[in-house]
C-alpha cells in the first residue's frame, strides 16, 4: 500500500464530513511514509493534514489535526536528522 492511497481515503472520509477517520488515514499514511523513510510523502501529508484542518475548524475537530501537523514535523526531522532524505530503510 502506498501512503496515496490511503490520503484518496482521508480525502473521502473528510468529504463525508467524518474528519476524524480522516485524521487517522492521515495518520496511518504519515506512518507509512515515514517507514519507508518517504521524506517527499511525509511532506504531503502534513500538507494534507492542514488542509482538510481547515475545514474541521467547523465541526470542532481541528485539534486532531494540530497533532497530525506536530507529528508530520516531527518525522520530518528525524528523518532529516537521519540523513535519509528519499532512500528505503536498510533493515
Amino acid at each position: 500500500m502506498e501512503p496515496e492511497a490511503l490520503l484518496e481515503l482521508a480525502d473521502d472520509a473528510a468529504g463525508e464530513g467524518e474528519y476524524e477517520s480522516a485524521c487517522h488515514l492521515l495518520m496511518a499514511a504519515l506512518h507509512l511514509a515515514e517507514h519507508r523513510a518517504d521524506y517527499d510523502a511525509v511532506l504531503h501529508v502534513g500538507a494534507a493534514g492542514r488542509r482538510l484542518g481547515v475545514a474541521a475548524v467547523g465541526a470542532g475537530r481541528s485539534g486532531l489535526f494540530e497533532e497530525l501537523d506536530a507529528r508530520a514535523e516531527a518525522a520530518r526531522l528525524r528523518l532529516e536528522r537521519a540523513g535519509q532524505l528519499g532512500r528505503a530503510p536498510t533493515a
